[in-house]
């Protein structure tokens, strides 16, 4: 319960930091990864040394070993045989199937004293559950079988005493009688031993099903990695790309670490079992920051928490350089402490992103709070914190597995706001095009109209002319020919050029003004003059277009006045209504 305590008094700090609350789904989160933590933690009681065989198919070791620490690694096994040093061996810490000796440079003996009834048959395997173990030895000083047998990741998958992922090795009992064990194990990283002696069949009944989970895992990082390879090629998003290369990195990493590499992959090729574990980790951390920078586009969202990411790439990329140049405890150390930062860099912008409601924020944080409670539990199962048992020695592979299909549905969900914005769009392009075309029939229904109504203005026998304030605007066919212009000639040109009296000009325009200005309308008697100098009397009747505004737009009828002579210096005019020429 302290690790839950922990994490609350950490969610109370971060909600005090930031002056916002953590959001109820995260904070639920992060505390259930501190319940998970605990209940891996239990302890148990300590060993005796002795185990009596019964009938049972499986019998787990830890709580029967006694365990002697040799720091310098030289003591052999007579050595370890005398009485002096066989004084020396002492109760392993038991706290779950697997004993877990943490980080250490040391080697470490485990005794096994087995007792077989007279019925217990003789041969029996030996499983150690722990792949990533450099060095195995077993002695057997007074059994009726081998005296020696070595194993570990150091040796070609070809001279293992038993082809298996694990390091399977062969016990004879003696029935009837005892038989002790003495095991011998070093390794560069943590020294686990997760030891179970098996009958046979039962080994390879239990295979069957592990065999199939981890088939099971590795199909899906493919089936991952080949999906979204074909996304990528479809859509060009570079997000895909980087998700495949993640995938492809951390399959890497967990084929070494679950003993499937050196079976299948590199039988021959040891270095690998130690190198490829952290810089596969690192190179797959390396591509996880960047597909997080990527997916929430940092860059333009947040500037602040983009720098930090990409300083975390910068150090993953050294953790990479270490990982092949340096020794694998010191390359172990670093690339544990950095993971946990890393994933939990995670978490907090997951955070963040589902305060701010970026698209796929909430199964983003969620894939990397999985993988943080997996990444705690492997460092605190390495550092020899918490006991080594079938959880705590997969946590990585349980939670990155979780990681992938949620981070996989994530990109989903963008794919799916991708085609809702798409389809949003779509609909408003088809909206605009729509209206375009509304607009566009209008303007084609007003032209037509426009057409037929200076069609209609056209065939009338009276003239028509629209005037603005001093110029005309407009004239049908019957005014051009009453004048002898061609219609284009008089528009634009103005009314007084064709009034025969310019001097009483004025005094028309004045009077027509007011008369407009009064009841809209006007209506007068002038005299114009022809293109051949002819002079003629015309009826002239305005109308105003907008009122009795005396500056707006006025239509005139024209009607000549056949046979009307003018007395010299003769000119009339009357008006009854507004308008302006």
């Amino acid at each position: 319960m302290a690790l839950v305590a922990a994490l609350r008094r950490i969610l109370e700090s971060a909600a005090a930091g930031t002056g916002a609350p953590v959001p109820r789904r995260a904070r639920n989160w992060l505390l259930l990864m501190g319940c998970v933590l605990a209940l891996a933690s239990g302890a148990g009681a300590a060993a005796d040394g002795e185990l009596t065989i019964g009938e049972a198919q499986r019998y787990p070791l830890s709580r029967s070993l006694t365990f002697l620490e040799d720091p310098s690694g030289e003591l052999t096994l007579d050595e370890v045989l005398e009485p002096a040093v066989q004084a020396r061996f002492g109760a392993v810490p038991q706290r779950g199937d697997g004993v877990n000796f943490g980080f250490t440079r040391s080697a470490i003996w485990l005794r096994l004293v087995l007792h077989a009834p007279p019925e217990t048959q003789p041969d029996w395997l030996l499983e150690l559950a722990y792949p990533p173990l450099d060095s195995i030895e077993l002695y057997a000083p007074d059994g009726p079988g081998l005296d020696r047998q070595a194993g570990g990741d150091l040796l070609p998958f070809s001279a293992r005493a038993v082809p298996h992922r694990n390091h399977v090795l062969r016990v004879t009992l003696r029935p009837g009688g005892s038989t002790t064990l003495y095991l011998r194990l070093r390794s560069q990283g943590a020294v686990v031993a997760a030891a179970t002696l098996w009958r046979p069949t039962a080994l390879w009944q239990h295979d069957q099903a592990v065999y199939g989970v981890l088939g099971s895992y590795f199909g899906l990082l493919v089936g991952l990695l080949l999906y979204n390879l074909l996304l990528y090629l479809s859509v060009r998003d570079s997000g895909y790309l980087i998700y495949a290369a993640f995938a492809a990195a951390l399959g890497a990493g967990q084929a070494a670490l679950s003993g499937m590499g050196a079976q299948f992959l590199w039988p021959q090729w040891t270095w690998l079992n130690s190198v490829l574990p952290a810089a596969a980790f690192s190179a797959a951390a390396i591509l996880g920051v960047q597909f997080a920078r990527h997916f929430l586009s940092s860059a333009a969202r947040l500037p602040r928490t983009d720098r930090f990411l990409r300083l975390q790439v910068a150090g993953w990329t050294a953790a990479l350089v270490a990982a092949v140049t340096l020794p694998y405890t010191a390359t172990a150390w670093l690339v544990t402490v950095m993971a946990m930062l890393s994933v939990g860099t995670g978490v907090v912008v997951g955070v963040v992103s589902i305060r701010r409601q970026f698209a796929g924020a909430r199964l983003f944080f969620t894939a990397w709070a999985v993988l943080l409670a997996g990444v705690l539990t492997l460092a605190l199962h390495n550092a020899g914190v918490l006991p080594s048992n079938l959880f705590t020695a997969n946590a990585l592979l349980i939670g990155s597995a979780f990681e992938m299909v949620l981070l996989s549905f994530a990109l989903a969900d963008r794919i799916n706001v991708a085609r809702r914005f798409k389809e949003m769009a779509q609909a408003r392009i088809a909206a605009e095009h729509a209206l375009v075309g509304a607009l566009s029939q209008a303007q084609q229904r007003l032209t037509n109209t426009l057409h037929e109504r200076e069609a209609m203005l056209n065939s009338l026998v009276e003239g028509i002319v629209l005037t603005v304030p001093g110029r005309i605007e407009w004239v049908n066919r019957r005014f051009a020919q009453m004048l002898g212009y061609p219609a284009e000639a008089l528009v634009g040109q103005s009314p007084q050029q064709l009034d025969a009296d310019h001097d009483g000009w004025e005094d028309f325009r004045l009077a027509a003004r007011a008369a407009i200005a009064a009841t809209g309308s006007c209506r007068a008697e002038r005299r114009l003059r022809r293109a051949s100098g002819e002079l003629f009397w015309v009826e002239m009747s305005g109308t105003c277009l907008r009122g009795r505004d005396a500056d707006a737009s006025v239509v005139w009828s024209v009607r000549e006045i056949p046979g009307r002579q003018a007395a010299p210096g003769e000119q009339r005019h009357r008006a009854a209504g507004a308008g302006s020429t």
